[in-house]
């Protein structure tokens, strides 16, 4: 409550900054398929049909469903559908390259002819997969599905082809295509391991997957410029016992000018969750959000904060986690916006090495003497990117080509294949055993005729040092191992990678001669058990 009254005063103090910039996209197609006459929905946008939007629509059939008004739908946009039962194309032309938004609104409404439950297809552009082989979870506790993604658009027209699988059929019941800010997805973010900047980004096309209002009510599209849905993260918080909201009114956010205000709502900042026992003094303390995901392509987490807990400057440093890495450590607000009630947010790619079936986000104190012990998150938002074949789904390209994926799968054949090498290897020593000269004892070295002129060579051994040495390091920065520790350590370097040098021929035999003569004895001594063991 102080620090709100503290705040409030603040605002009152400070210059007020617009959060609700006004957006006019230049393209701002919005369609509602198969009805008869326009939708008006409550943010005020109004969606044409698909039948009086002439040149849209290429398709071999004319097949729509609609269901009866106020049956508890979960949108107007629900009450009619377009069916597809070979495949069908929507073509727009557009006014200006760029971002765009492209929603789809699936809702499978009772029909006599059609359950819409069985439909099964796929829907891409021109050069990006959006779905394939889609249909509608019956298992998920909600059957009103939009599909949003932000296309980086080159071309004067984008072509949505839906093609139905075998013996199926496609559906659609709306459509939004809509320009968006240049600047809301930036060239540069960072990558979580290692932790160093990330360039390129707007060279993918995204599928935004989850977007969280933490700490506070679910905005709808009345509330965003932008026409974005933000859930309330309760449902996603592991132990919500360890979390606790917090908000303050929405004009006591201060974005300053060279901030893009678009990013996210006033809402989304002036809210946020906080450790529910502050000044705690247990080890792990971290506040947990889980998502499922994808682990076969690489996501962006945009993570958004706003101190609206502190009472001063520099008095909050906490750690933040991704999937159990460290994503952010030791984060001062105040230090980054010069001042409390700042917006500011970070991106951070994950790659689908660091994936598995859910994606984690933490947040928990730096357990240091640096101020006050706690920990703040305002929004989240996970978006997944475009895989190499520039696909948003499954691992075929538009043309055909296969994306190339690191799953589990083949990480086990990889290790299965060094396993092999590794027998293949043994065996051919037993079998330079069995042909080993008669005289081997007398002589100065065996490696001539046992080991390879450059087993010496200690690269691989190396190499496998530095890749325990690598987990070593990856399991100290996690927060479970950070139970063990007082103290919050910065991620480690990659270590160097391990260069093999070879001498000129005649001096490695030289220095492998005199290597193994000094250990003459310990090598005699071990081929005769070898030798041992073997008659027996």
């Amino acid at each position: 409550m102080a620090a709100a009254i503290f705040l409030l005063a603040l605002s009152l103090a400070l210059p007020s900054a617009s959060s609700t910039v006004a957006f006019s996209p230049k393209d701002n197609i919005l369609i509602v398929c198969g009805a008869n006459s326009l939708v008006n929905l409550p943010d005020g946008r109004i969606f044409k049909t698909d039948m009086g939007s002439a040149g849209y629509l290429q398709a071999k059939d004319d097949v729509h469903v609609s269901s009866e008004p106020g049956k508890g739908l979960p949108s107007p946009l629900c009450q009619t559908a377009r069916i597809f039962q070979s495949e069908a194309t929507y073509s727009f032309h557009l006014t200006g390259a760029g971002w765009h938004w492209i929603r789809l609104h699936f809702y499978p409404m009772n029909s006599t002819e059609h359950d819409l439950k069985t439909a099964m297809f796929s829907v891409s552009t021109d050069d990006v997969v959006l779905l394939h082989r889609f249909s509608i979870d019956a298992n998920q506790t909600s059957s009103y599905v939009v599909k949003e993604y932000l296309l980086n658009v080159t071309q004067p027209q984008i072509n949505l082809k839906f093609a139905p699988v075998s013996n199926s059929f496609a559906f659609i019941n709306a459509i939004e295509l809509v320009s968006a800010p240049d600047y809301l997805i930036p060239d540069s973010g960072s990558s979580l391991f290692p932790v160093q900047a990330y360039d390129g980004l707007n060279r993918f096309n995204y599928q935004f997957v989850y977007r969280l209002n933490v700490g506070g009510p679910p905005i709808t599209s009345q509330n965003d410029t932008l026409g974005r849905l933000w859930q309330n993260d309760g449902s996603y918080i592991k132990n919500k016992a360890m979390a606790a909201n917090v908000s303050v009114p929405a004009n006591v956010v201060k974005f300053p000018e060279d901030f893009p205000a678009l990013i996210a709502p006033a809402s989304v900042y002036s809210s946020a969750v906080r450790m529910a026992d502050a000044e705690t003094q247990q080890p792990n303390f971290n506040i947990t959000w889980e998502f499922k995901a994808d682990p076969n392509f690489d996501h962006m987490v945009r993570l958004h904060f706003c101190d609206i807990v502190s009472k001063s400057l520099n008095d909050l440093y906490f750690n933040v986690y991704i999937n159990g890495k460290m994503a952010i450590s030791g984060l001062d607000l105040s230090s980054l916006t010069n001042g409390l009630a700042v917006p500011y947010y970070k991106d951070i790619v994950v790659n689908s090495t660091l994936m598995s079936d859910s994606l984690t986000v933490q947040i928990g104190p730096m357990k240091q003497d640096t101020g006050s012990v706690n920990a703040i998150l305002n929004g989240v938002e996970v978006l997944r990117m475009s895989s190499s074949v520039n696909s948003l789904d499954g691992e075929f390209g538009v043309d055909g080509k296969k994306a190339g994926m690191i799953n589990r799968g083949t990480v086990a054949a990889v290790g299965f294949t060094m396993m092999f090498g590794a027998f293949v290897g043994l065996g051919a020593m037993v079998i330079k055993w069995h042909k080993r000269p008669q005289d081997w004892q007398k002589r100065n070295s065996f490696s001539s005729w046992l080991l390879p002129v450059h087993a010496g060579d200690t690269s691989f051994m190396s190499g496998s040092k530095t890749s325990l040495g690598s987990h070593k390091s990856e399991s100290e920065e996690s927060p479970e191992a950070m139970a063990a520790s007082p103290t919050v350590s910065s991620p480690l370097p990659a270590a160097d990678p391990v260069v093999e040098t070879r001498e000129p021929e005649g001096e490695t035999r030289g220095n492998d001669l005199a290597d193994i003569q000094n250990t003459e004895h310990s090598g005699t001594n071990m081929f005769a058990q070898f030798a041992h063991l073997e008659g027996r």
